[in-house]
């Protein structure tokens, strides 16, 4: 009896340290959503500003409401047309059923990259503009399975006799269904529907792909902001998540126990879907559908609100803007043709890619005089656009060295730094070949644009060496590891850490003396932009200095308009970390396209990864 005890009570224990690792995380992130401090990994109070913050974020309001509404629609598509399907099967009323099975668990087995590819072909190819229609059609392509499989399962499990008996007792058969089947398979149906929602509220990859004009969905845009670490905000909307979670998980689990009657079930269903749709159908009657619209695509850090409605309010228009994490994301959305952008942000290096591609439009120099009045010569007539025939430059950067002052204890002024065995374990390098390249040729003495294959080796061979220093290769959020003091030195990207120093004092950057690389992202209008006109106001009102100010105070990146200096808050003028001497840039070097040589980066750089 006395062992049966402790075995018992050993039991609990696991069962208590197995729900603590599955829902520790979801608690922390509750906690800190009312965290006074900015800083994931710090304590400063509570606070309730991060929900009356987010209420006011408009970027992360409608992204949220863009989820809800492919939720709810995708979910309502699925079960409808997925528990028709699963009954047809289950009677085995459909020719060559073991094919049809084939083919329902194909869109489950298939990557997710392949599927967002050919999805992105296949509505290419119908000329069908990208935007939440499309996403909504491609989630319910993999979604569907979801319910034929789950309701399915409980049909089999079902008795037919019950059915039958009702049969013949007179009712027909879609008497028999609404009566008998329906009933009896509802909480199979919940469930589906449960998991139909979560599935694609949750998808990140495929709607990277279909998404279009006003349809970033909340996954998106958090990954998106990641570049700028984990906020407090998305803290908020998490739990704000969470909350309406709940309650369907806990009407499903009483439905399923039998503890909960069928119609009390679907109307508290009803209830909270509702009270999740009210926000969209409230956007819906606010929206400003007769206003000129302008259509953006560019990185989340890149807009500030307050330039949004202040245009939004002078030009009499509703600014959209969508996100996208890459360069690369965006070349692929404009190689498809099917989306309508106005405006979009490429960095230097992808500018010429999309001009070579014929992929933007001359721009009317004319319309843009605050550029030609406002802008730094050094950042005109660049190699990739040398008349800024098709692009103009919006912000830039460099690609310098971050440290932690308390905990290395000394000052850093090389890239020698990073391969000290002093600090091995603490080092963290961007996820970037030609960044990480760039830092070991520039050390070495190199340009980073170099073409020259001996120069090139020797930089593998440099990194090799360091590899076993590297805590790890982070280009998306090397602040927080830097803010938590998880990291003590980083490879780093200015104008992410213009807030996180101003957190942690602690937190340091400079430009290596042997030089680094300086970036300026560029403001550009696709050829078939549909409101390019407006995309030239914008350009221009942007340039206005006391404009470009607010864009520094709000996102925290420089832009190349000097005048916007005496605008600037006090605190980000006096940061060398934004606003270098110039002497600090004299050996910094724009990235070039390097040509076929890249193939031989590419390789050294798999190689480096896979030691």
């Amino acid at each position: 009896m006395a062992r049966r005890d402790r075995s018992g009570y050993g039991l609990g224990i696991a069962t208590f340290l197995v729900y603590l690792f599955l829902y520790a995380p979801i608690a922390v992130l509750v906690v800190f959503s009312f965290n006074r401090s900015r800083l994931s990994g710090r304590w400063r109070g509570l606070t309730g500003e991060w929900y009356a913050t987010l209420a006011s974020n408009r970027q992360i309001f409608d992204s949220l409401l863009n989820s809800l509404l492919v939720g709810l629609v995708v979910t309502a598509v699925c079960v409808v047309l997925g528990t028709l399907a699963a009954v047809a099967l289950a009677r085995g009323r459909v020719r060559g059923q073991p094919g049809l099975d084939a083919i329902i668990y194909t869109p489950l087995l298939i990557p997710e990259i392949v599927m967002a590819v050919a999805l992105v072909i296949f509505f290419s190819l119908l000329k069908m503009q990208l935007s939440l229609t499309t996403v909504i059609i491609a989630h319910t392509t993999f979604c569907i399975s979801y319910v034929i499989i789950v309701v399915g399962a409980r049909l089999a499990g079902m008795d037919r006799s019950v059915e039958e008996a009702a049969m013949d007792l007179g009712a027909n058969e879609w008497r028999t269904f609404l009566r008998v089947t329906l009933p009896a398979t509802a909480p199979g149906i919940l469930s589906a529907a449960l998991l139909v929602f979560t599935t694609s509220f949750d998808d990140y990859l495929i709607t990277s792909f279909v998404a279009g004009v006003r349809s970033t969905t909340l996954p998106l845009q958090i990954y998106s902001m990641l570049k700028r670490g984990i906020t407090p905000e998305i803290n908020a909307v998490s739990t704000i998540i969470l909350a309406a979670t709940i309650p369907l998980v806990y009407i499903a689990q009483r439905l399923e126990r039998g503890a909960m009657k069928l119609r009390t079930a679907f109307a508290g269903f009803a209830f909270v879907v509702l009270l999740m749709a009210a926000p969209i159908v409230a956007r819906s009657w606010s929206s400003a559908a007769n206003e000129p619209q302008l259509n953006i695509y560019c990185w989340s850090t890149y807009i500030s609100p307050r330039i949004v409605r202040g245009f939004e309010s002078k030009f009499h228009c509703h600014v959209n803007y969508d996100l996208y994490d890459s360069n690369e994301a965006l070349l692929a959305k404009l190689q498809g043709g099917n989306v309508d952008y106005d405006l979009v942000i490429p960095s230097d290096y992808m500018v010429q890619i999309l001009i070579q591609q014929h992929l933007l439009a001359r721009l009317d120099k004319s319309r843009l005089p605050n550029v030609w009045a406002n802008v730094n010569p050094r950042f005109l007539n660049l190699p990739f656009d040398p008349h800024n025939d098709y692009s103009v430059p919006y912000a830039w950067g460099t690609t310098g060295l971050a440290y932690r002052a308390d905990l290395v204890h000394e000052d850093v002024t090389s890239w020698d730094a990073l391969f000290d065995p002093r600090f091995s374990g603490h080092i963290l390098l961007l996820d970037d070949m030609r960044e990480v390249f760039g830092m070991a040729l520039k050390k070495l003495g190199y340009s980073l644009n170099t073409t020259n294959p001996d120069e090139i080796r020797q930089a593998r061979d440099l990194l090799m060496r360091q590899k076993p220093l590297v805590k790890g290769y982070n280009n998306s959020n090397f602040e927080q590891d830097l803010e938590d003091g998880d990291a003590w030195l980083a490879q780093a990207y200015n104008g992410n850490l213009t807030f996180a120093m101003r957190d942690e004092p602690n937190i340091k950057y400079v430009i290596p003396k042997e030089g680094c690389t300086i970036s300026v992202d560029c403001a550009c209008i696709p050829l078939q932009a549909p409101h390019k006109e407006l995309a030239e106001e914008f350009i221009n009102y942007f340039h206005r200095p006391e404009v470009a100010a607010e864009f520094i105070n709000d996102c925290g990146f420089n832009t190349p308009n000097p005048a916007a200096a005496q605008f600037v808050e006090r605190w980000i003028r006096d940061e060398p970390a934004i606003f270098p001497a110039p002497a600090s840039l004299d050996r910094c070097e724009f990235m070039r396209d390097v040509g076929p040589i890249i193939a031989l980066y590419d390789r050294y750089w798999t190689e480096i990864k896979a030691r």
